[in-house]
């Protein structure tokens, strides 16, 4: 069975090693070139819900925030750009520009356009919020069409990269059930696969173990990697895991989450077949759902 992973699978090149200032200009103008636009995290799609694409210049006079263009590859040897876009009653988006919440549009975007504006979202996302140097906190500046950051302070000079928090997420299974929690301002009935960061110094395994006990008080063990999703929320990768529980009994630690509880294969099953409101399942654009699918075939 194929499992669609929202938010990866970008078709383009990363031209890492052609972001000079001459390439990038000669990106800039090439015939082909087009950009996605991105205003406060959320993407313009056009009715039919493909990401809007205009050409580089005609952002010319526009209020367009840091990182200002930002190139993010080749696409089918077209150049690619993102920009970051003002957009409020001071400066109102243009004819066509619908800019949707990703979250909400997520599950209906084609994989392709959503990979595109998944990647530009996070980065977008980090240039925002690491405009300064962490090393002297003097103002960094964009470089490589968007691939770094650099400390404008010449005796400093920091490289900066943009940042991608690892998380596991996992499902934590007993014979033939599965532990799933839910967070106290989810959708009623909503549950999904337990999940936390990765600490430093933690392998994936070890962060497992931690986060299921601190979560649920549940001691788990043969802990497995089965997928990984980029996730744009703001900038995370989460490496999906399967564990076994060494018994049911549950402690829930309410600080971390609002409940969880032990769902036969049966009962899963019925949910993902519609035939069944047991709990509802986790949106099909995430990982978590993907893993849910996967432990169903196994």
């Amino acid at each position: 069975m194929t499992f669609q992973i929202a938010f990866a699978g970008g078709p383009f090149d990363h031209a890492e090693t052609k972001r000079d200032t001459e390439s990038l200009q000669k990106y800039v103008e090439d015939k082909d070139a087009m950009a996605i636009l991105i205003s406060d995290g959320s993407p313009a799609l056009l009715p039919d819900g493909t990401l809007k694409r205009v050409h580089p210049k005609e952002m010319i006079g526009r209020d367009i925030y840091a990182p200002g263009p930002l190139f993010l590859g080749l696409d089918d040897g077209k150049p690619l750009f993102a920009f970051n876009l003002k957009v409020d009653a001071d400066s109102p988006a243009s004819e066509g520009e619908q800019f949707e919440n990703m979250r909400n549009v997520a599950g209906r975007m084609d994989p392709r356009d959503l990979a595109i504006a998944g990647r530009a979202k996070s980065l977008i996302g980090w240039h925002v919020e690491h405009p300064f140097c962490a090393r002297c906190g003097n103002q960094s500046v964009s470089m490589e069409g968007g691939l770094k950051r650099v400390c404008s302070n010449t005796a400093c000079a920091r490289e900066h990269f943009p940042r991608v928090n690892p998380v596991v997420i996992m499902l934590v299974v007993h014979d033939d059930s599965v532990l799933l929690g839910r967070g106290a301002t989810w959708p009623e009935g909503a549950y999904s696969a337990l999940a936390g960061f990765i600490s430093p110094g933690e392998t994936m395994e070890e962060a497992v173990r931690r986060e299921v006990w601190e979560e649920t008080g549940v001691n788990v063990e043969n802990s497995k990697y089965i997928m990984s999703q980029p996730w744009p929320f703001p900038s995370q990768l989460m490496m999906g895991m399967i564990c076994e529980a060494k018994g049911r009994e549950l402690t829930i630690n309410t600080k971390e989450i609002e409940n969880a509880q032990w769902f036969d294969r049966a009962t899963v099953e019925a949910v993902f077949a519609k035939d069944s409101e047991a709990f509802l399942r986790p949106p099909r654009f995430t990982i978590a759902h993907q893993l849910l699918r996967w432990w169903l075939t196994t």
